[in-house]
Order: structure tokens, then sequence, then C-alpha cells
């Protein structure tokens, strides 16, 4: 059999050397279904950075046959694009994404079986998005939260592993819940209004109004970037407040989790964020927005706090609430270590086990 998989995110292409670089996650999925079958890839494509920690594995080296789509704009992109679809007897489709969205339109229209990887909440936004729903043979998910939506179009839902690389060794399980002066709190995210990047702000201004002594770390790059700066200095945030950019370095990374008290992640719209997975690994109290995946798995002064979405001032009275009950905070962060325990452990398949005995059972 022949599996072509669409993404919906962007495979970096060297200016210099031409080779194709994607999400490791995305890329350790496809060399593993491509042990049992043969496997195309196709997304679109952008100019590669060096820095990104999002474009890391290198598709080129690998026997998986790599599909860089031009833009949509280009002449040829639809001919190209249903040229790829022809050569394959099965697609599985990212969803959701506007590629994603033709893909399974045109795979329909081309009478070719298609199944569905429904990793972010907006997935029926309009007509075309219900047609192909509607038409998908399976539906494998991020979220069981996800699932009874699903099942409106599809009776075929399963919820897979996430596809994360946390291992029980890696379960900080000596986090002090007590024994600090300074609260150090993390966001990692894109710096992007959808990430709620500027509530993220209003409530360091909330903190620091109220006299607590903290410390935010920014992890990530994005739209926003230098304007959040500049917000920064503007609100005299700039002592306590700081932009780090992207890190791709793992290791680093982690010590920003290791040294962190308290994780915000005040985002609009999600599938389910890996970063909260690594929070929960972190053994982190965790104060987040319910939206998309996230009530799949997380529950309110359970595993987590819940903010308000787009509202930084009661989100901000919430934390401020909570910062200051220290027993709380270490019933959530430890209940969100043994959620993230069960998830490494449970009885859930990895994302390409699941697909592969999916594919076997529509044989």
């Amino acid at each position: 059999m022949k599996l072509l998989v669409i993404g919906n995110g962007s495979t970096g292409v060297d200016a210099v050397t031409k080779i194709s670089y994607i999400n490791n996650h995305t890329g350790y999925f496809l060399s593993k279904v491509n042990e049992n079958f043969q496997v195309g890839f196709s997304q679109f494509t952008t100019v590669y950075n060096h820095n990104s920690n999002l474009q890391n594995y290198d598709i080129t080296a690998t026997s998986i046959a790599n599909h860089n789509l031009p833009s949509k704009k280009h002449p040829l992109f639809l001919f190209k694009l249903i040229g790829i679809l022809l050569k394959y007897d099965v697609i599985y489709i990212f969803y959701p994404g506007s590629l994603g969205t033709l893909v399974g339109v045109l795979a329909i229209l081309l009478n070719k079986p298609y199944g569905l990887y429904v990793r972010g909440e907006y997935f029926n936004n309009n007509r075309f998005d219900k047609m192909v729903l509607k038409n998908s043979r399976f539906m494998l998910t991020i979220s069981p939260a996800f699932v009874p939506k699903l099942n409106k179009f599809c009776n075929n839902v399963e919820v897979i592993k996430p596809m994360i690389s946390i291992k029980p060794q890696d379960l900080k399980q000596d986090r002090d819940y007590y024994n600090y002066k300074v609260i150090n709190l993390l966001f990692v995210g894109r710096v992007e209004k959808a990430k709620g990047i500027n509530e993220l702000i209003e409530i360091a201004h909330h903190l620091k109004n109220n006299k607590f002594n903290f410390k935010l770390d920014i992890i990530g790059g994005g739209d926003l970037y230098e304007d959040i700066s500049e917000v920064i200095k503007e609100k005299g945030l700039a002592s306590n407040v700081t932009l780090h950019g992207q890190i791709a370095d793992a290791t680093q990374l982690q010590a920003f989790y290791n040294q962190a008290n308290v994780f915000v992640f005040p985002s609009y719209h999600e599938g389910f964020p890996r970063v909260l997975y690594e929070a929960m690994a972190g053994a982190l109290p965790i104060f987040t927005t319910f939206v998309g995946g996230i009530p799949g798995r997380m529950k309110h002064l359970d595993n987590c706090i819940e903010i308000p979405v787009k509202d930084a001032d009661n989100s901000a009275i919430i934390i401020t609430k909570y910062l200051k009950e220290n027993a709380t905070l270490e019933k959530v962060g430890l209940n969100g270590l043994q959620t993230m325990a069960k998830i490494i452990d449970g009885s859930l398949l990895d994302h390409e086990d699941l697909l592969l005995k999916t594919l076997d059972n529509e044989k």
C-alpha cells in the first residue's frame, strides 16, 4: 500500500543545500509508518530557519518520498497536487488546515480513500470541512474532548497517545512548592495574539502592581515579538519579564521548566498543546485556558487551574489568588505529574501504531 501523509505545518527548505526539514515528531512518526508502508509526505514550504526548534528533521536523508508544494498562488499548484494524490492508494491528512481541506475535497472527487488526524479545534468551520469530515473513513485525534464532536461525522474515531518524547525518567519527582523567594512564571509558545501574549503581559503588570516578587520567562518567537518587547518597557516590566526567543536546544529549554514555579498558558484556541505535557512532566502548577482539546485532559483544581479566555483582568485575579495558596499549587502540580505518568504508561497506542492498526482494519 502506498500512503500519502498531508501535513498542516510547513517544511523548511535550506536555500543553499536544498535540504528539507520537518518537525522531528512528525519525522519520527513517518519513519515508523514507512517501515510497513511506502510513505510519501507533502505540505507547504518555507525558507528554513537554522534556529527553529520546529523544523529539525532532515526528511531528504530518509526513504520517505517528500513532495514539497509551491504556494497556492503558483499557476501549477493544483496540477502538481493532483498529480501527487494520484500516485497513492490512501491519504492521511493532518487536520484542520486549508491544505487538508483542499486535499480532502480532491480525494472525494478522485475517489481516493482517506483518514484524518484531527489535532486542532477548528475542524468544522464551513461546508467544505463538513464534507471532508463526513466522508473520512476514520479519524485519529489528540484529545478525548474531540471524540463526541467527531462522532457526529464518523463512527470510527480513536485517541492517540500524544506525540511526545517524554519518558518516565523525565518526570520531575522533586519539585519544591514552598521554598522560593521569587516566583518564576514560565510561558512557552509563539509570541502572537492567538496565544494570549497580550493577556500574559497584562497579568504580569497586575502582579507587579500587587507587589509580587516575580519573574516571567517567555520562550518563543512570533509576529508580535518586537511589539511585545516595547510594551514590556512601556509598562515598566523590564526587570520582571524576559523575552528569550526560540530555544532549539532541548537541555536549555528543560532548564527553564526546572527553574520555573508556575506555568501560564492563556491561549485562545488549541488542539492539545505539547507544552502542557512538558509542564505536567515537570510537576509545574499550570494556569491555562480551557480551549480546544485542553478540557479533555485538564481538570480545574485537579491537575491545573482554569483561567478565562481573552480576559486578562479576571485571569490576573485568579492567578494572584492561587499564587498565595502553596498547598493548592502543590496539589495541581503533583496531579499533573500523575496525569503525565498515566499518559506515558497508559493503554493508548502511539500514533503510528494506531494508524497501522486502523489501516489494517480498513483493508
